[in-house]
């Protein structure tokens, strides 16, 4: 899934991972050959992983924020493990940056 808006020259696309949502930000004019990219990869129906969309928008020097959500159409215990792997993750990814 994914959602496209504009936020002053850029523009923010949204894809759901399960329970995460990727928020990139792409510039207008300037980013638009890699958006293109991205899309027709998750549209032709690649299976893309947590770790690779993220690894994919930093090697492209994409801006990337994620987000968990809570979601009703899944068991609790789908929602607390994926919350596991996410929160595993994340804390992955910052003990990168340092």
């Amino acid at each position: 899934m994914r959602y496209m808006g504009e936020i002053a020259n850029r523009e923010v696309v949204l894809i759901q991972y399960y329970n995460v949502l990727f928020h990139l930000i792409f510039r207008i004019g300037l980013d638009e050959y890699k958006k293109n990219i991205l899309i027709n990869r998750i549209d032709s129906g690649e299976v893309l992983l947590m770790k690779d969309i993220y690894i994919w928008c930093e090697q492209h020097q994409i801006p990337v924020d994620m987000k968990f959500i809570y979601r009703k159409d899944f068991s609790v215990t789908a929602n607390l493990w994926n919350l596991y792997s996410f929160l595993r993750f994340h804390l992955e990814v910052k003990k990168k940056r340092r």
